[in-house]
């Protein structure tokens, strides 16, 4: 996902690129099971939602996890030589 400066439809610049996997299936169709499990994880209720269910002691850090996990699983960070060549292959 790429978020370009635009202006006047002429894309003056890429802002910033978010680089994720899409799961596919056997015939090549994004898996839709794999892609549950990513919403699922993405969308993890934050602990300001589920604050009072336990006592004040108790730190919720499953947000902490759920990021990580999803980083882990559905994130990838490009080498500068790949980005470069990611651009250069999308803009010219």
């Amino acid at each position: 996902m790429a978020v370009l400066e635009v202006t006047g439809r002429k894309v003056l610049g890429v802002r910033h690129i978010d680089y994720f996997m899409l799961p596919f299936d056997g015939k090549g169709r994004i898996d839709k099971k794999g892609w549950t499990r990513r919403l699922h994880v993405a969308l993890e209720p934050p602990p300001s939602v589920l604050k009072g269910v336990y006592p004040e002691q108790v730190i919720d850090a499953r947000h902490r996890f759920m990021k990580r996990r999803y980083d882990h699983e559905f994130k990838w960070e490009p080498s500068r030589r790949v980005e470069e060549a990611i651009v250069a292959a999308v803009f010219g």
